[in-house]
């Protein structure tokens, strides 16, 4: 076996990832097709290196399955300094799990959800952050009711499952938009007024009106959606530095 082929079988082997769904040498191919074999095996390296913090969850397969998820949606991106891909991995992750709760917790306890969140992680370390983390989600990777509803969703989008057609395709222009922005918790404020005229530039060209409930439900959402960015931000800098993590503001 090459020393390529070793990582990825490690990879797949940790997270229980059957043969024919295990796609991610497709992925490492396509986004590093131009790289040499020493750098594909660097990335695979910090991906080993990130999988490593789930150690404990790794008989949750569903759990593993979504960590799965978030490693080849990460690599779709090409970085210009491959060192960045420990950062990615993990605010990527801390995203989607972020997201995959509340999607749980049936969208009615968004807020709540939020500020348990960095109440609790704001001044954990990686590991206990990931731990606290991976043990809020365990009852939900369990509930096989959850399971089956979202097995076909891959994406992030399974926060969308509850919206009729329009009100998906105004999320996922929003996802876009908010993915394209530079965002910081320092100018969370100018952001959210930017994202409330995107908002409403997309409900004119979605012929939604302001007049309904879905108008006022979807204005939640999508603020709902910059806070789960904003929510992981702070994350991140409670990881990175020693000092208290600069509030979400409502």
């Amino acid at each position: 076996m090459t020393d390529l082929g070793s990582k990825y079988s490690e990879i797949k082997s940790f997270l229980s990832i059957p043969d024919d769904r295990f796609d991610l040498e497709e992925t490492i191919n396509a986004t590093f097709e131009s790289e040499s074999e020493d750098k594909k095996l660097y990335v695979l390296g910090k991906v080993i290196n990130f999988i490593t913090h789930f150690a404990m969850f790794k008989e949750i397969k569903p759990f593993m399955n979504s960590v799965f998820i978030c490693i080849k949606k990460t690599l779709e991106i090409k970085t210009q300094n491959l060192g960045d891909y420990d950062e990615l991995l993990i605010k990527n992750s801390l995203m989607r799990f972020v997201q995959e709760y509340i999607t749980y917790s049936n969208l009615s306890q968004k807020e709540e959800i939020l500020n348990f969140i960095a109440r609790s992680f704001e001044k954990l370390q990686l590991q206990p952050l990931i731990i606290n983390l991976g043990l809020l989600l365990k009852p939900m990777y369990s509930d096989n009711e959850y399971l089956n509803k979202i097995k076909d969703y891959e994406e992030i989008e399974v926060t969308y499952i509850l919206n009729d057609e329009n009100e998906v395709k105004i999320k996922k222009e929003i996802d876009k938009w908010l993915e394209t922005q530079e965002l910081t918790l320092e100018n969370q404020n100018a952001t959210r007024e930017q994202l409330l005229e995107k908002y409403d530039q997309l409900v004119g060209e979605y012929n939604l009106s302001k007049e309904s409930k879905s108008y006022q439900k979807l204005i939640k959402e999508v603020e709902e959606m910059l806070a789960m960015r904003l929510t992981v931000m702070s994350l991140m800098e409670s990881i990175d530095e020693s000092f208290e993590p600069i509030p979400i503001n409502k």
